[in-house]
């Protein structure tokens, strides 16, 4: 086992001054992400969209404090976006999104069309209405046999189990999908075609039941290379 595996890795909540460190750290990992690349498509390979879209992605709920970070030694190698039903994204009384975020995408045609379908879309369910939706996570690559998921993770189930609320996720990654049950302990509650993308629900005991554990603290990540949601 090399040094690394033994480094600490500190799982922080985000703020506004995280916001570029998380938006990089996301549009690195976007193209794993199956509904993301469905709505990019041809341009996934363009950074300045990825950087755009993740934005829009994690802003919101940065500001309402719901972005879980995974630091090592100062940089950030991954984050969490979750959002309890009652999280209040208007902290400051300025919308959370305007219509100039999506400047850039009414310029490139494709995108556009997917974007307004997106947001035109009926959303996909929650399983009970106090519920919280892990919305999007993502690992650095070279952190995935690290501690990283595991202690975001363990600050959703923490913040569940006091809450006394299940947790949930909706994924296209048939990878994840088996995470959240093998490892998590979720059960499926439904499957959708979205936009085109089999989704597949996940949900948590109410409250989570804290996982055990395991012996060796990598075997959780091994399972899945994948990012989070």
């Amino acid at each position: 086992m090399g040094d690394k595996e033994f480094e600490v890795i500190e799982t922080i909540t985000l703020t506004d001054k995280d916001l570029d460190s998380a938006v990089d750290v996301l549009a690195d990992g976007l193209h794993e992400i199956p509904l993301y690349t469905w709505l990019l498509g041809e341009h996934i390979s363009d950074r300045s969209l990825r950087r755009w879209l993740a934005e829009i992605l994690v802003r919101p709920l940065l500001n309402a404090g719901c972005v879980l970070g995974s630091r090592r030694e100062g940089r950030l190698v991954g984050i969490l976006v979750f959002q309890p039903h009652d999280a209040e994204l208007s902290p400051d009384g300025k919308p959370p999104l305007t219509p100039a975020d999506f400047t850039v995408a009414a310029d490139v045609p494709g995108l556009r069309e997917r974007v307004v379908e997106l947001l035109t879309s009926t959303r996909l369910a929650a399983p009970a209405d106090d519920a919280v939706n892990l919305r999007i996570g993502i690992v650095a690559a070279g952190e995935r046999g690290g501690r990283a998921v595991t202690g975001m993770m363990r600050e959703v189930e923490r913040f569940c189990i006091v809450a006394s609320r299940p947790y949930y996720a909706w994924t296209g990654s048939e990878s994840l999908r088996r995470y959240y049950t093998q490892v998590w302990g979720a059960s499926e509650f439904a499957v959708e075609d979205w936009n085109g993308v089999t989704m597949y629900g996940l949900v948590s005991d109410r409250p989570p039941r804290p996982r055990p554990a395991p012996d060796n603290p990598l075997a959780t990540q091994r399972r899945s290379s994948s990012p989070i949601v």
